[in-house]
């Protein structure tokens, strides 16, 4: 199988948990229900918010996510209050630039994010993480939006077993303007919680198996691994 060795980082993961932060917060479960746990680490009266969500998903093909990265259309039907996603350009298949804007609930305003994203495999787990930062430079405030001044977080496929990978969505932002807190908990909460809860419907189609990117190594076991 195609296999791209710039993938594999010797030092580890581009982007670990801990590289999120400063120095590991101090995580809080907010949402345990229907196979997702939903944390989150900031005080209400800050300006960073942070939020972690976590659920085992159904994917019989570790291939699929390599090409579903590709359809941006699909990642924004599962992603929760996330309205579109569109392509800036890339530097790579791996390493790319992204648009990407919000449909949040009345009375808060929309937000967008212009992003670098990269996708990384961990060489040891065959974990694949894509990593994505705000990147103000790449693209000016658009009409319509509130531009968020910060944003970093990143999508964690860690294989359980064929058939079975462990999904961590993890965000730390600054959203801009001015949102009441009890309203953006409550919106932060269900990101995470609905977001999983659609892809684990919707993540495991057929038309994303069976086609090898060659964005990462499959792990032994799964359909298309190399022997």
């Amino acid at each position: 199988m195609k296999y791209k060795s710039a993938l594999v980082i010797a030092t580890g993961i581009l982007l670990s948990v801990s590289s999120l932060y400063a120095e590991e917060p101090e995580w809080r479960l907010v949402t345990d229900r229907d196979g997702v746990r939903v944390f989150m680490a900031h005080n209400d009266d800050s300006a960073i918010k942070t939020f972690r969500g976590e659920a085992v998903i159904p994917m019989s093909d570790f291939r699929s996510i390599g090409n579903q990265v590709n359809d941006y259309e699909f990642i924004a039907s599962w992603m929760h209050m996330i309205s579109s996603i569109s392509e800036l350009g890339r530097d790579s298949d791996t390493d790319r630039q992204i648009w990407v804007t919000t449909r949040l609930p009345w009375p808060v305003s929309n937000r967008d994010a212009a992003l670098d994203l990269e996708l990384r495999q961990d060489p040891d787990t065959g974990t694949v993480i894509i990593a994505y930062e705000a990147n103000n430079t790449l693209m000016e405030p658009q009409s319509g939006y509130v531009r968020m001044p910060a944003l970093k977080g990143m999508l964690r496929f860690t294989p359980l077993k064929p058939g079975e990978v462990h999904l961590t969505f993890e965000v730390v932002l600054d959203p801009g303007g001015y949102i009441p807190a009890w309203i953006a908990n409550l919106i932060l909460r269900d990101i995470p919680y609905f977001s999983l809860r659609r892809y684990q419907r919707v993540s495991d189609q057929e038309r994303y198996r069976g086609s090898d990117s060659g964005y990462y190594r499959i792990p032994a076991g799964w359909p298309g691994a190399s022997e």
